[in-house]
């Protein structure tokens, strides 16, 4: 069997605070193949952009950080490497598209300098050379005006095109794993749909794997191979994307699914909501970590944590009770 771009297995992501230490990612599998699409879905704090910049090692800097696992690719495991070699494979063979581009984007340096920046030190190209890959990235993300806003900084250019600027950043080098956080967070609709698209093509082109962050299930139904869900840390369910929107096992699953707006049926019908928040990492629950939300959780669900089980080579499924309960959501809503 071919081994995966990349795989990871019982990632644990730890952060020191001042009420101790607390896990943000908490024993965590999957793996993105070559050319496929896996999408990370949850709500905000459920620990989809600590598991993205744990691949990379982000965190470690910050000396109250570690990690506990593997973290694979192509064979290889990130946590073992030098920090000289991680400098190498960011930005190269590994790229990110961060949330906050105005964040993300150094405010004292062009955007073309930007563009520029991992062109030369990765790929070893003159500065001539870079510039016109960076003029091409512009042109090809569909920024207006290349050649001016090539020499602009940051605060000079609207929220979508400084979007558009750090996935030029990040597909500048042709990575072999793309990891998108919200990608398309700061577009219009119209946009967001031809940088997907553009994406989409380059996965092809390049044979690029990627890992896609979103809360937009439309987005994940349309473009994506392979879905995982987290809550609070772990993930809850995992499988392709037919199936997992066909027929969702978890609770959570399910209710994600029941809260997207139908433009079809009942107009009278209310929005289905999951009740409550994700609590506090400081606060995690004993037993299931969804139990204190699920509408069908008992006493053993309180009390006792379930395992990730294996249904098939595509499909995972966290939960003590989805065989009794499937349907049971559909049939109340």
């Amino acid at each position: 069997m071919e081994e995966h771009l990349l795989e990871i297995k019982g990632l644990k992501t730890h952060f020191q605070t001042e009420r101790g230490r607390v896990t943000a990612v908490d024993g965590i599998s999957f793996y993105v193949d070559r050319g496929e699409v896996l999408a990370i879905v949850g709500e905000s704090g459920c620990g989809k952009s600590v598991t993205a910049q744990s691949i990379l090692r982000l965190f470690e800097e910050n000396g109250v950080t570690t990690y506990d696992g593997e973290i694979n690719f192509e064979g290889k495991n990130l946590l073992e490497v030098p920090v000289s070699e991680m400098r190498k494979i960011r930005g190269n063979d590994i790229s990110m598209i961060f949330q906050d581009p105005l964040s993300s984007l150094n405010p004292v340096f062009t955007i073309g300098d930007q563009i520029m920046e991992p062109i030369m030190l990765h790929q070893k190209l003159t500065r001539r050379e870079a510039y016109q890959r960076a003029l091409d990235m512009l042109k090809l993300i569909g920024i207006p005006a290349p050649e001016q806003r090539i020499e602009e900084y940051p605060h000079q250019i609207s929220g979508g095109m400084r979007q558009r600027v750090m996935i030029a950043i990040a597909l500048a080098c042709q990575p072999k794993l793309l990891i998108a956080d919200e990608p398309t967070t700061a577009l219009d609709v119209t946009i967001q749909s031809q940088i997907l698209e553009l994406i989409d093509s380059l996965r092809h082109e390049l044979d690029m794997g990627i890992m896609l962050i979103t809360h937009d299930l439309g987005v994940v139904a349309q473009h994506c191979t392979r879905v995982a869900v987290m809550y609070l840390g772990e993930v809850v369910e995992e499988g392709d994307v037919d199936s997992l929107f066909e027929n969702p096992l978890h609770p959570y699953t399910k209710g994600l699914i029941n809260s997207i707006p139908q433009l079809y049926g009942d107009r009278n019908k209310k929005l289905s909501i999951i009740k409550g928040m994700v609590p506090s990492l400081n606060e995690i629950p004993k037993g299931c970590r969804f139990a204190p939300r699920c509408p069908f959780a008992d006493a053993k669900c309180m009390n006792e944590k379930p395992e990730l089980e294996a249904l098939n080579n595509m499909k995972r499924i966290k939960c003590w009770h989805y065989k009794e309960i499937e349907g049971a959501m559909a049939n109340a809503t």
